[in-house]
């Protein structure tokens, strides 16, 4: 009877122990690469929400934009300045001429009792009669009577002259310096002495920029500084003096 054989392979020379060990190592291969997508979607989550953090940073930081309400109201503002900022001046050294500034000054409101009109170193002086009686002297053939002339003179005229025509002539001779304005009446002195650096200062803006032919002397002076009371006391009260 012959005995039994002993398969004397050792086992891991054996073909199943080999497909075994190969299921099992492709299975823990399998498993691994299935749980690397999660790893990278992990890293991707704190990317993205890193990169949101930064986002929000950002907006935080970027300047706020000017709304359009705000932006309309900004020349408010700058209407302001022209009130408070001096306006640059240079005076006039070119002669304005004696004429012509005569010819002019003789048309302003108040020409029928003005005495004298004269123009030295570019400055002019204009002198109202003083009395009715004065002003018969040197002109004995008027018609006007007493009356007239005092209903001429009232209050409010005299701050329109003194007002008015003081910034008409520096308006129309942009090399005139400064204009002196006498008016006596009832017993007062009215007078001014305006230069044109002051009255620019005080509008904030140039007189003699403005026209008639574009209405900017109308809208800017004129009607606001001449027919309206509080602008035209205002200035009165500025540039007149009453003795």
């Amino acid at each position: 009877m012959s005995s039994p054989q002993i398969d004397t392979k050792k086992w891991y020379n054996k073909w199943w122990v080999l497909l075994i060990i190969f299921f099992i190592v492709a299975g823990l291969a399998a498993a691994v690469k299935k749980d690397e997508p999660t790893a990278t979607q992990q890293s991707q989550s704190v990317s993205k929400q890193d990169a949101k953090e930064e986002s929000k940073e950002v907006v935080k930081q970027e300047p706020k934009e000017t709304s359009k309400e705000e932006t309309e109201e900004a020349p408010v503002k700058a209407e302001a300045i022209p009130q408070t900022e001096k306006v640059k001046e240079t005076v006039s050294t070119k002669s304005v001429d004696q004429v012509t500034f005569k010819q002019y000054a003789s048309n302003i409101t108040g020409r029928t009792f003005i005495k004298n009109i004269f123009i030295k170193d570019n400055k002019g002086s204009i002198d109202f009669y003083g009395t009715y009686s004065d002003y018969k002297k040197g002109n004995p053939s008027s018609l006007i009577k007493k009356e007239e002339y005092e209903d001429y003179f009232s209050t409010k005229e005299i701050q329109k002259i003194l007002v008015g025509e003081s910034a008409r002539l520096l308006r129309q001779f942009p090399d005139l310096n400064a204009i002196s304005i006498v008016l006596p009446f009832d017993g007062r002195t009215y007078s001014i002495n305006l230069d044109r650096s002051s009255l620019n200062n005080f509008l904030g803006y140039k007189i003699e920029s403005l026209s008639t032919e574009d209405r900017s002397w109308n809208d800017q002076f004129s009607d606001p500084y001449i027919y309206d009371k509080s602008n035209r006391q205002k200035f009165f009260d500025t540039f007149v003096k009453i003795n």
